[in-house]
């Protein structure tokens, strides 16, 4: 397999970060942010670090032979570019420079639309009062769906275009080749957080920058396919979080960029990102996570265009005149993501049922409780409507009275509870089993393994 080399743009990128050495970004006034903590630390436990963990195979016994060595689709051994310093990880409190604005205006790449995928989403109860236009517009609306620039030399931002995830629409995610780890930049650009090797999981898992054990794990070609046109490498990585199925497309206008969007994905599914899986000039099109306690949610590119007018200064890591966070993350009120309006639409109109008397149950709406000790989703009708943080509630208003189907789950699929019907208003307690004013989402059994193609 052909790979462009990459010693030159990385000693080139480590020349620019050694002369801005002692530049401070310049401060703005700070943005909100969530310093709120679940008292969950995370699946696999580990203080915060400055370092990232050395590499720990996640495969087999010591005796089955070597372990943790990527290869491609003829089973050849991918041996990453020697030339050059290594990238270094990035340091949970530290700032880095600010990137000096380029002379050019526009630099060549790629951009993807993307989304992540939940598996076993409930479809909506069969009733003549169900709006079918009203849930599609819904389901629009909290579709997790990204934009991502990738460029030629080396850098990647992912924007979160959707509003279900645990962090506001808007927010980017940033990293450059040149530096393990990522930028959290806060909407519209007011502030950014660093976060090292090992966090990127917990941080969209529970809203937490805690490093978490990464390995080297296990590599396994699986043939080749076609996705979007382009051909791809099948891999299989197994860690001791998760088994991660890999589609990689060559795609040579990426450059070093689709290496990133690579590290990213594969720590997700807790492999250090130094992995020589991850190589210049692919792009992951397909990512499914099969989490070893259960569960899953895969990633995929729906739409790829390769671009020679990406703008070079909106994708500095960091840009100039970003303030730097060293704690919390941006604010996502309440978390609950749709209107009243826009949850009213869910039905033609309310249904006439009994009276409610529970005094803990609302006047309308629900009241959703997670006593749990990691954050969770609830779905009506298979549509994210709110997260709710580790023991505690939130107050949701809109859903005509009715009955709907309520599903919890944690945002990565770890824990994914069985469908179960409600009557609103009502009071919705993950794990119960009883009912207040309808009947409540029983937190079930966690969904099992399997692909989550």
């Amino acid at each position: 397999m052909s790979r462009r080399p990459t010693s030159l743009v990385i000693a080139a990128a480590a020349a620019v970060g050694a002369a801005l050495a002692g530049c401070e970004p310049s401060a703005v006034p700070p943005g909100p942010s969530d310093a709120s903590a679940s008292p969950n630390a995370s699946i696999l436990p580990a203080p915060l670090a400055t370092e990232p963990p050395d590499l720990v195979d996640g495969g087999a016994a010591a005796d089955a032979g070597p372990r943790g060595a990527p290869a491609d689709s003829a089973g050849r051994p991918v041996i990453p570019d020697a030339g050059g310093p290594p990238p270094e990880s990035l340091r949970p409190s530290t700032p880095i420079a600010a990137e000096p604005v380029p002379f050019q205006t526009e630099t060549p790449g790629v951009t993807l639309d993307a989304a992540f995928r939940w598996r076993d989403v409930p479809a909506p109860p069969r009733a003549p009062e169900v709006s079918a236009d009203g849930l599609r517009e819904a389901q629009k609306l909290t579709a997790l769906t990204l934009k991502i620039d990738l460029t030629a030399a080396g850098r990647m931002r992912a924007e979160l275009t959707g509003r279900a995830f645990p962090l506001p629409a808007h927010t980017e995610l940033r990293a450059r080749t040149d530096h393990y780890g990522t930028l959290i930049m806060w909407p519209y650009g007011t502030e950014y957080r660093v976060i090292p090797p090992g966090a990127l999981r917990v941080v969209l898992g529970e809203r937490r920058v805690d490093v978490t054990p990464l390995s080297a794990g296990t590599a396994r070609p699986q043939g080749e396919g076609k996705r979007l046109g382009v051909t791809v490498r099948k891999l299989e990585l197994t860690s001791s979080v998760a088994v991660v199925k890999l589609e990689l497309g060559k795609v040579g206008e990426a450059g070093e960029g689709g290496m990133l969007l690579c590290r990213a994905l594969v720590e997700l599914g807790g492999v250090d990102p130094r992995t020589p899986v991850c190589q210049p000039g692919e792009v992951p099109l397909w990512a499914g996570y099969a989490w070893q306690e259960g569960g899953g949610i895969a990633f995929e590119v729906v739409a790829l265009a390769k671009r020679t007018d990406l703008p070079a200064s909106a994708l500095l890591v960091p840009p100039p005149g970003v303030r730097h966070a060293p704690s919390g993350l941006p604010a996502t009120p309440q978390g609950i993501f749709l209107s009243r309006e826009e949850l009213a639409a869910f039905r033609t109109a309310p249904l006439t049922l009994p009276p409610v008397r529970d005094p803990a149950v609302p006047g309308e709406g629900f009241v959703a409780v997670n006593p749990s000790d990691r954050p969770l989703y609830l779905l009506l009708d298979g549509i994210a409507t709110v997260a709710v943080p580790a023991h505690g509630e939130r107050y949701v208003i809109g859903p005509p009275r009715g009955r709907y189907l309520a599903q919890w789950r944690t945002f990565l699929g770890e824990k994914v509870a069985p469908p179960h019907p409600v009557e609103m208003p009502a009071r919705l307690i993950y794990g119960s089993s009883g009912s207040s004013g309808g009947s409540a989402a029983d937190a079930g059994a966690p969904d099992g393994g399997g692909d989550p193609r």
